[in-house]
């Protein structure tokens, strides 16, 4: 058995049964290992659309996604969906090949080398800022400790991306089954008994309190205890753009959407509560209105936080931090609620309802034509069946679709979240289609957007994927062209004339990408549309002709 082999084994005793990947030189080794295992290799057309199949894949199942890339330009490439992992603190382990280690730059240290083998970087160097954890695999008998480190460093804490660069040579090595070192982690549980008195004892003594949802508890798995301490309690919450899908909108206490294009209600509520409390959520800028230091200002503050410096980061007053993890933490609050007695929010809850029924969206798209994407997305989240993944790309669609949707059946969302990246509904959609394979993608993007990884329409043919695609055709650009016309007195750079964003021939790259193509140029065809593409499993791209000086609701960053 060689290095290669222990990785591969590796990763298939942690769960692991996909794998998104380009072949190379520099990974033969361990491409080869792979296969043999039996861990199915998805492959993408570039690398940088790798990692952002594996969040995805992460997400959508709620586990560890991996990608394979060869040396070189192949882990730099790699790079971009990493970053997005990073922020979105996901956690995907990422194992790069690389030339013999005699020939890369860090064996000579000393020397400060840029480079020494052909198609060799030392990749290890840059990745301190965009890791939870890297290393250069020296040692063949640390192979198994290694796997086995990364990936429980990528899933505990604070989730993220995990890094492990193996030189050609060191792939190749034979190993020892009993000399493998093995890794152990440690744990020690935490005593929360005083918080949770502390905790309850505020909530005795609040009038209007208010619980702030945040991604953390989508990816602590705390859904199913937050509905138990709910059934109790009884207390409103509004949610972050990442939380947006964890409960269904229709839920009375859910206030919904929170932030700069949230929901217009939450504004007025946030200013009334008298007690808030974050589960999960790291109270950003854009959830805050923009303004930290004065959201929910009357508020007395807890945050429940697996992140120590997201917590002292003071971008908002915190009144209580609590740092750890929010599974254990709601678990043990749970049970202690279970012998208290019962508190009643009633007239907080029919004020917080009032303000939802009074305050919402404006009627701001119409049945005049050319299609308003609030109309699509109303529809399509109508239409959508239980079973259907959204995946929303940067821009407008991204706003609208967070503002229209109502998840009210159980469907779930993949986005570009926090990092905005343009162009990541194509990988996206592809690694949550990988992940449920029973379930229909409904990935929306931009004309602009979509040419950014545009190579992966062929992955999404090639293994017959079900996923919908809708390309939002407004011209290129709208939410770009927004900012810029709003900021410079009218002047717009990219517009059709200068940059040729927004010109291509969608029907014409279905074909030379082997997908089934229809369009959607009136209101009247949305519903017959969508209803057709749904009724098979086969993958389609639709062009939505919408219109080219759509409005978004919110106030501007």
């Amino acid at each position: 058995m060689i290095v290669s082999d222990v990785i591969a084994k590796s990763l298939k005793k942690e769960g692991i049964k996909d794998i998104f990947m380009l072949t190379g030189y520099g990974a033969m080794y361990l491409n080869d290992s792979i296969e043999k295992e039996g861990i199915k290799y998805i492959a993408a057309r570039n690398e940088a659309a790798a990692p952002m199949m594996a969040e995805a894949y992460a997400k959508a199942k709620n586990s560890v996604g991996a990608v394979c890339v060869t040396a070189g330009p192949g882990a730099t490439n790699a790079l971009p969906g990493l970053a997005e992992a990073y922020v979105d603190s996901t956690p995907i382990i990422v194992i790069s090949g690389q030339v013999e280690n005699i020939n890369t730059a860090d064996y000579y240290k000393k020397l400060n080398i840029r480079t020494l083998g052909t198609a060799e970087f030392s990749i290890t160097r840059i990745l301190k800022n965009i890791t939870k954890y890297s290393v250069k695999l020296t040692d063949p008998n640390k192979s198994q400790y290694e796997i086995e480190k990364a990936i429980h460093i990528s899933k505990t804490g604070r989730p993220g991306p995990v890094w492990i660069e193996i030189p050609l040579d060191i792939q190749s090595k034979k190993v020892i089954k009993n000399k493998l070192k093995k890794f152990k982690p440690k744990y020690k549980q935490k005593n929360y008994i005083k918080l949770y008195k502390k905790i309850y004892s505020k909530l005795l003594n609040s009038k209007k309190p208010l619980f702030a949802i945040g991604n953390g508890l989508k990816q602590s798995g705390s859904k199913d205890i937050f509905n138990k301490i709910q059934k109790k309690l009884n207390i409103p919450y509004i949610t972050t753009r990442f939380a947006n899908d964890i409960f269904p909108h229709k839920n009375k206490l859910n206030l919904g959407l929170c932030g700069i294009k949230g929901l217009p209600h939450t504004k007025k509520i946030t200013e009334k509560c008298d007690l808030l409390i974050g589960l999960g959520s790291r109270f950003a800028p854009t959830f805050c209105m923009g303004s930290p230091k004065n959201f929910a200002k009357k508020a007395y503050t807890i945050s429940i936080n697996n992140d120590q410096n997201e917590l002292n980061l003071n971008l908002k007053k915190i009144d209580l931090k609590i740092n750890g993890s929010l599974f254990e933490f709601l678990s043990g609050f749970n049970n202690y609620i279970k012998k208290t007695k019962k508190i009643s929010f009633k007239k907080w809850e029919n004020e917080c309802l009032f303000e939802k029924k009074n305050n919402h969206i404006p009627n701001i798209y119409s049945k005049k034509e050319p299609i308003d994407l609030y109309k699509f997305m109303y529809e399509l989240d109508d239409l959508s069946p239980s079973n259907s993944i959204l995946i929303t790309d940067a821009g407008s669609n991204y706003y609208i679709g967070g503002q229209a949707w109502n998840f009210n059946k159980g469907q779930i969302e993949i986005s570009s979240s926090a990092n905005a990246a343009m162009g990541l509904s194509l990988p996206l959609s592809i690694g949550a289609s990988v992940a449920k394979k029973n379930n229909v993608v409904l990935s929306v993007t931009g004309d602009g957007s979509i040419e950014l990884n545009i190579q992966e329409l062929k992955t999404i043919s090639h293994y017959k994927l079900n996923i919908k695609t809708f390309v939002i055709n407004n011209g290129g650009y709208v939410s770009m062209k927004k900012w810029q016309g709003n900021f410079f007195d009218g002047n717009i750079l990219d517009s059709e004339d200068k940059t040729g964003v927004g010109t291509l021939n969608f029907k014409k790259i279905a074909n030379a990408f082997d997908l089934n193509y229809l369009s959607i140029k009136k209101i009247s065809e949305i519903k017959k549309i969508i209803k057709k593409i749904l009724k098979n499993k086969k993958p389609y791209l639709i062009e939505v002709f919408t219109d080219p000086n759509q409005k978004i609701y919110g106030k501007e960053f």
